[in-house]
């Protein structure tokens, strides 16, 4: 994805950027001196793959797989939040490849946001500052699911092609986190019955009721667009007020349940990082995401015990 014409100069609904003068070429070699010219100095906490460029720009690392390097997920799902929705992301300037002997970077050049992160701003904020900033996020979650893409009938990131790609997602487990390639919700529903097979075949079957299948429980509910790394260190409180989501690389089309048990999940992950319980946090998740009990029931009852197994993703 690129945020240029195909004349190379900067897209007409973009405002202007330090970066847009540059060649691709240049760009990297901006990349090149930036880690050289910003070491030392931090972004934010977490931010191991992500460099400064100059005062106004970052450029991201993206682990994207070679068959769809040159538009990364991230890249595709941030435009299509920008212009789909009012919730505030970093504008993606360009995507560009950075070649180290036998190896390829990809870069997702974007700008800078002013701001702290809410993991910093979130203890010295007023019982009323934070039911604004969870109000904003419940909004922010709304406008997500109310997205069209024709994508959406595929589970997982979004693409510019046809094919799919393999999920990554909290709710898969800790220990193995990618599933899929899944071509359908069915194929995403028969992944889930598997694993309920896997429990009772491996996991002594005893303890275990007889098992209730994926669209039993769920339905055949649409899939709708997630960021599923909702935790406080992704949240930038803005210099200008505005509450800005960054960090979308586990984003893409999901059941919308998996929205609230990807925040749960990474909720108790922030508690390790930080070493910090935050309650109150942690009680706004179902107002945030929207209840899903019986769904966190049924994985917790049903399939967490076989979601670190290495199965197929198929019966």
């Amino acid at each position: 994805m690129d945020s240029s014409g195909s004349d190379g100069r900067p897209r007409s609904d973009y405002a202007p950027s330090s970066i847009d003068h540059l060649t691709d070429a240049q760009l990297v070699q901006a990349i090149v001196q930036g880690r050289k010219t910003y070491r030392g100095r931090r972004i934010a906490f977490g931010d191991h793959n992500i460099c400064r460029v100059d005062e106004t720009t970052v450029a991201k690392y993206s682990g994207c797989p070679e068959d769809y390097i040159t538009q990364p997920s991230e890249a595709l799902t941030l435009d299509l939040v920008f212009r789909c929705t009012t919730i505030p992301v970093p504008r993606v300037r360009r995507v560009v490849n950075e070649t180290e002997g036998r190896s390829t970077l990809t870069w997702i050049v974007m700008d800078y946001i002013p701001g702290r992160q809410l993991s910093v701003v979130w203890p010295t904020m007023s019982v009323e500052e934070r039911l604004c900033v969870v109000f904003t996020l419940r909004d922010y979650v709304r406008q997500l699911r109310g997205i069209r893409h024709p994508r959406a009938a595929v589970p997982g990131p979004v693409s510019s092609g046809n094919d799919a790609l393999r999920c990554t997602s909290p709710v898969f487990g800790k220990v193995i986190e990618q599933r899929g390639p899944f071509a359908s919700y069915a194929e995403l529903s028969a992944w889930f019955d598997h694993a309920q097979r896997v429990v009772t075949r491996n996991l002594n079957a005893k303890k275990h009721p007889q098992p209730v299948s994926f669209d039993a429980m769920m339905g055949t509910s649409s899939l709708v667009l997630c960021h599923q790394d909702l935790n406080m260190r992704n949240i930038i409180v803005g210099d200008d007020g505005r509450l800005w989501l960054v960090d979308w690389a586990w984003a893409g089309f999901y059941p919308p349940w998996f929205e609230y048990i990807a925040m749960k999940e990474q909720s108790e992950n922030e508690e390790t990082v930080t070493g910090r319980n935050e309650p109150f946090w942690d009680l706004m998740i179902p107002f945030i995401c929207g209840t899903f009990y019986r769904e966190e029931e049924w994985m917790n009852r049903s399939v967490n015990d076989a979601l670190d197994y290495r199965f197929e993703s198929t019966p």
